[in-house]
């Protein structure tokens, strides 16, 4: 039951959510869309929260998505065994920086006051779950070793399984609970994604660049 809920219902609901909701949100308020310039409010712990977790979170995401898209050259070149222990040494200490990153932006919305007039409740839980799911990778690439090369042969099959509309449960379903958790995270993150202020990182750059920018003057007296 757990196995349904997690690995076929989950995924598909958070799709039709991504789907639907991301493209009304979009014509419907485009004010709702971008994200506040939060860095008026507060700045210095902006700095240290949110270049590590882009530097840590960016390069992790690529490393899962081209495992997707390119299995076959990713296993042939994770075969020699001094190149898999480098890259897993890589992702551990990227996962620990994005986790750190992600612990001082939740830490900053909870401590600074101004934060908190423009901070919503799907901010707060979109902010939970992405704490909760780099701290779960660090778990993972820390006491389940090799990863990278598992994940080839049971989370890519199955994502594959789940874009012909024939999920394949077996491949993950013997999973370890703290794995079954992050997957799950990680569907709940595309789920929520579109009823946050995050979803600005849809937004098509080339369009995004053509927009007039802001200008901001301090009214002196």
């Amino acid at each position: 039951m757990l196995n349904t809920f997690i690995f076929i219902v989950l995924p598909y609901a958070a799709l039709a959510l991504f789907v639907f909701v991301t493209p009304y949100r979009f014509f419907s308020n485009r004010l709702t869309w971008s994200a506040y310039s939060t860095q008026f409010l507060e700045r210095k712990t902006l700095y240290w929260g949110i270049n590590p977790w882009h530097y840590g979170i960016i390069p992790v995401l690529a490393a899962h998505f081209i495992g997707i898209v390119a299995p076959g050259p990713i296993k042939a070149f994770l075969g020699n065994q001094e190149t898999l222990v480098v890259l897993e040494s890589i992702g551990l200490a990227l996962g620990l920086f994005a986790l750190f990153g992600c612990l001082v932006l939740l830490l900053r919305r909870v401590n600074a006051p101004m934060l908190k007039k423009v901070t919503f409740t799907s901010d707060w839980l979109l902010l939970l779950l992405l704490t909760a799911q780099a701290a779960s990778g660090v778990y993972i690439s820390m006491f389940m070793r090799w990863g990278s090369q598992w994940y080839l042969h049971t989370a890519v099959p199955y994502f594959y399984s789940l874009l012909t509309c024939t999920p394949q449960v077996e491949y993950l379903a013997d999973f370890p609970l703290v794995l079954k958790l992050h997957a799950a995270g990680a569907f709940l993150i595309v789920a929520v994604l579109p009823f946050t202020k995050l979803v600005h990182l849809l937004y098509n750059p080339v369009a995004f660049l053509k927009d007039p920018p802001i200008l901001y003057r301090w009214r002196v007296k």
